[in-house]
């Protein structure tokens, strides 16, 4: 009997993604942006790629997102959601600067390839975080080996057609891309990273900031807690043999788990994203429940270099 399989996790798939692009372009963008954004965006070069946060005095996050440098403009990948607001807020606080912010969802689109291991797709280089040019848009290999496609839609359109029909790839639907995200411990806007949350916590350090760049907003909070070194909770990828959804408690006591998103699996396990207390610093391998032992697989970002560390 062949054994079931997931898209994008056991199997090589594409999906149509629904992301935000943000344009930001004029002779100040590489300045602005690194007075705003959590990376240090004056050391990249046309080619890099690199995860972000935005956020606001207090740590909180207004903004979570991938940066593509281009030549002359910065893509900013947000979700959709806030795209428009994202935009606006960096529009209108540019003040003097040479700075053009076009808000260009819809008209570019993105659609990620991923499986087991490494993918390929024409244009992609081999390096993870770099974007090459590939005819009217970008092939960007991403940091986990996985290539996105960012353009023009009709371009985008195109490199998909060709893909399924060459390569015989399956198209992921929105439910195999949020299963993917989970497993693969990608916090998510809205279920991770959401009011309240530190970036510490949610294991963003490794992946979204640089902790050697100069003053933005919220670096007085991140630089506290990282100097401190004393989270008391972690995101953590975990399992179970039941069904476990968003918003479930794990655990007893004064401070329980929470689950945060949830997905069913290929072979009738739950994969799902919790946040997770921690005793000594350390998660548990195990969390009993009423219906069932939850196993703890991976806390996120463990394990990941700390940029300008």
């Amino acid at each position: 009997m062949t054994q079931p399989t997931d898209l994008l996790t056991d199997t090589p798939a594409i999906h149509r993604r629904t992301d935000g692009v943000i344009r930001v372009a004029g002779p100040d963008r590489i300045a602005y942006l690194h007075s705003l954004l959590s990376q240090d965006v004056e050391g990249t070069k046309p080619g890099d790629v690199a995860d972000f946060l935005y956020l606001d005095a207090k740590g909180e996050h207004l903004a979570a997102g991938t940066m593509v440098v281009h030549a002359e403009h910065v893509l900013l990948l947000v979700p959709a959601e806030i795209a428009a607001a994202v935009a606006e807020r960096l529009d209108r606080f540019r003040f003097m600067m040479q700075v053009e912010v076009s808000d260009l969802t819809g008209e570019w689109s993105l659609a990620s390839l991923r499986g087991p291991g490494e993918v390929d797709a024409p244009g992609a280089r081999s390096q993870p975080g770099t974007a090459a040019p590939h005819g009217d848009g970008l092939v960007i290999r991403d940091r986990d080996g996985g290539v996105d496609l960012l353009g023009p839609t009709p371009w985008v359109t195109d490199r998909v057609d060709e893909l399924v029909e060459d390569r015989d790839l399956p198209l992921a639907s929105a439910e195999d891309w949020e299963r993917h995200r989970i497993a693969t411990g990608r916090p998510g806007w809205g279920s991770e990273i959401a009011t309240g949350r530190r970036t510490q916590e949610l294991g963003l350090l490794p992946t979204h900031v640089h902790l050697r760049k100069g003053c933005y907003p919220g670096q007085e909070s991140i630089a506290k807690i990282f100097n401190l070194g004393r989270p008391r909770r972690a995101l953590a990828v975990i399992e179970a043999d039941h069904v476990l959804a968003a918003g479930d408690t794990l655990g007893e006591g004064r401070r329980p788990g929470e689950v945060t998103s949830a997905a069913a699996t290929g072979d009738g396990r739950t994969v799902a994203l919790a946040l997770l207390p921690l005793v000594d610093g350390e998660l548990p391998e195990t969390v009993d429940t009423p219906d069932g032992v939850v196993r703890v697989r991976t806390r996120v970002g463990a394990g990941m270099p700390l940029r300008g560390a």
